[in-house]
This record gives C-alpha cells, structure tokens and sequence, in this order.
C-alpha cells in the first residue's frame, strides 16, 4: 500500500488525465484515495493519528466545511468543497498511518519533489520563456503560476533534507541541482507571492542554522543565481509590489470583502465556496462595478470569510501545532541525542520550512481547499511518531 500512497501523489499532482483524458474514466483521483483509507482503517494503523492535535483541529476544519452543505445559499458548492477537503483529510490519516519509517518518509518527500521537477518539464515554456507568464499544464491546483510557486515552496526544503542526509556524493549533488532548479522554476512564475514564500524558508533555515556564515553564504550564492538568471520581467514585478499596483488594490478589496463578511455572519461565514458569490452580489467594492468570481486572495481571509472566526482561528491553530510540536519534538531529540538526533532534527526543521513556506506564502493565495494543508499535517503527524518510536516505550515521553 505504501507504493499505492506514492502513486497518490503522482496522480494527484500531475494529473496525467490532462494528458490523457482516457485516464479519467478510471476515476483513479477517488479510487486509490478510497483504496488507501480502506486499507489503513482495516488493519488499524490509522488511529494512531487520532492521538495527534492537528488531527482533531483539521477535522474540526472539516466539520465547519461540512456545516456550510446545510446552511450555505447554493448547497452545491460547499458540498463539492467538503467532498473535496474531506478525501485529503483522509490522507491525512493515510500519511500518518503508513509513513511508519524514516525509509518510507524519504520515498514519499523524494516522490513529492520529483513530482514537481515533472510538471515543470510539461510546461517547457515557462523555463524557455521566462518573460512572459504561463500556465502550468497539469491544470488543477497546480495551474496557476502563483499556485504552481507556492507548492515548489513547500517541497523545496524536502530538497535539503534528503541532500543533508544522502550518503553518495552522486546524490547529493542530485537533490542540490534539483534544489537549484525547483528555485528556479519559482523565478520563472515571476510569482511575488512565491518570492516571498521563498524568503521566509531562506529566514528560517538562516535563523535555525548553528552555523550561520555559512548558511548565509549559500543563500548569498542563490540570491546571486537569481539575479543572474532571472528574466527582467521579474524584476519588473517584483518592483510592482506595493498596494498601488492593480493586482495588489484588486487583494486589498477582497480582504476588506472577506472582514465584511465575517462581520455579518461571524459563527459560519457565507459558506465554503461562496467568496466569489458573495462577493460578486453582496460585498462588491463600493465603487458598485460588478466583479463576479472574484476570489480572496489569501488562505487567511477565505478561512474568514466563507467559515467565520472559527474557521480562521482553526487554521491558524493548525499551522502553530504543527510549528509548536515539532520544536517540542526537536528539543527532546537534542536531550537525548542518538545516532539519528542529526536527521531527525533536519527532517522536523525541512518539514517546519515547508509550512512557513505554506503560511507566508498562503497570505496571498487562496489555497485553504488545497491538499498542501492536509498533506504537511499528515507528514508531520508521521514524522514524529517516527522519532519517537525510536526510544523505548518507558523512555517516551508526549511530544506533540
């Protein structure tokens, strides 16, 4: 089954239905997520995550999502929604569930990388014409350029991981190019929000670093490469990065939107799946055009428009347990030290990159009905129990 779960991924990101619409009619996207959680439940794998807080509070998430199916104005779109979070929230529990080994947790973030460098590759132009904006061929989450640079964000730090703990030098070598490039691919989506997402990895890793001349020289060297290679045209949206700018003004509306809306209905929101609705018909700017579909902008701002309070409070509950755990986590490995205390102090802080990679760079996407949320939750959720399980059962102590 674990194989079935990497093949997941590679369905779920690539999409090869895009390319070969015959694949659609396998519903193979329901079928191995099904099969999956099926498996898990049977042999009774899955409830170890139910001992995990950041399961409890997606769930809560998912019970918010499920609420606006009964109360919401078209009950269709928060049920496509709630279908749509709830299958990744099963993934959840599949990743927690199967993800048992350190072997295992490197197949699933190398599949998770690699996936990436081969949606890059189906869209050749965004790298042979970097100075126009293209979209991404895989379509689905991932068709957007700025959403395209938000997921290269989050598994950028799975890159130095597994390069930090190859063994070969060939391998090494192989995760470091392969890091290059994925930076690269964000400077070719010209994305500011996945500029952005980008520095506050680069932050991170400068302010966890023990050694941070070094750490400071290498971002310096890829903030050279950048300047060397970039297009123009990135630079010239980069410089485009204030609140005049129309793109900017258009997120600064949505926002403004979204508090209306919490405002007016502060326990449910308007409904999961309702922003560009609302927004279109009730919360328009006050210049009174009509600018139906809009969307918010900003994972924060979704959560509090179309859940409330609670949906908001329960996201950003989610992202400070995942954050506070694993630093719980990694000043237990430090105390007890270990053969592995190295690695696993490198996979709690990739896997804490990846979501500060999520939460700074989701202030400017709309991402919160992505799989990205429920994916790091279910990586995180199993590497801890996989560091963990590497002490005595009278040594353990509750890490998260």
């Amino acid at each position: 089954m674990y194989y079935v779960l990497l093949l997941f991924f590679v369905l779920e990101y690539i999409r090869p239905g895009s390319y070969l619409p015959a694949l659609n009619v396998l519903h193979l996207n329901s079928l191995i997520p099904a099969a999956l959680a099926l498996a898990s439940f049977s042999s009774g794998q899955a409830l170890a995550a139910l001992h995990q807080r950041n399961i409890y509070l997606l769930f809560a998430l998912l019970g918010l999502i499920g609420v606006s199916v009964l109360t919401a104005d078209v009950t269709l779109y928060s049920f496509n929604v709630f279908t749509t979070v709830l299958g990744y929230a099963v993934m959840t529990f599949v990743l927690s569930a199967l993800v048992d080994d350190a072997r295992k947790m490197g197949g699933v973030l190398l599949t998770l990388v690699l996936v990436h460098i081969v949606v890059a590759a189906l869209t050749p132009e965004m790298i042979t014409n970097p100075e126009s904006r293209h979209y991404v061929a895989s379509g689905a989450f991932l068709g957007d350029g700025n959403d395209f640079a938000l997921s290269v964000n989050i598994v950028l730090p799975f890159c130095l991981f597994l390069a930090a703990s190859a063994r070969h030098a060939i391998a090494k070598l192989f995760y470091l190019v392969a890091a290059l490039f994925l930076v690269f691919c964000i400077v070719a989506t010209q994305s500011r929000g996945g500029t952005v997402a980008l520095a506050c990895v680069a932050a991170y890793y400068w302010l966890k670093s023990g050694k941070k001349v070094m750490m400071g020289a290498l971002i310096g060297v890829a903030v050279l490469l950048v300047f060397l290679l970039a297009p123009t045209s990135y630079f010239g949206r980069m410089n485009q990065m204030n609140t005049t700018e129309g793109s900017a003004k258009g997120r600064i509306l949505a926002w403004q939107a979204s508090m209306r809306m919490a405002a007016d209905h502060p326990i449910l929101g308007v409904g999961a799946g309702h922003f560009g609705v609302k927004y279109g018909v009730d919360y328009r700017p006050p210049s009174g055009e009509r600018v139906p579909w809009q969307t918010a902008h900003s994972v924060y701002f979704l959560a509090l428009g179309e859940l409330g309070f609670p949906g908001l409070m329960l996201l950003m509950a989610v992202i400070a347990t995942n954050l506070l755990a694993n630093r719980r986590v990694g000043a237990a490995v430090r105390k007890r030290g270990g053969p592995s205390a190295i690695r696993d102090l490198s996979l709690l802080a990739s896997l804490s990159a990846s979501q500060i990679a999520f939460a700074s760079g989701g202030a400017f996407l709309s991402v919160l009905y992505y799989p990205h949320l429920y994916v790091l939750a279910g990586l995180q959720s199993a590497a801890r129990r996989v560091i963990e399980a590497q002490y005595q059962p009278d040594e353990a102590e509750p890490m998260a």
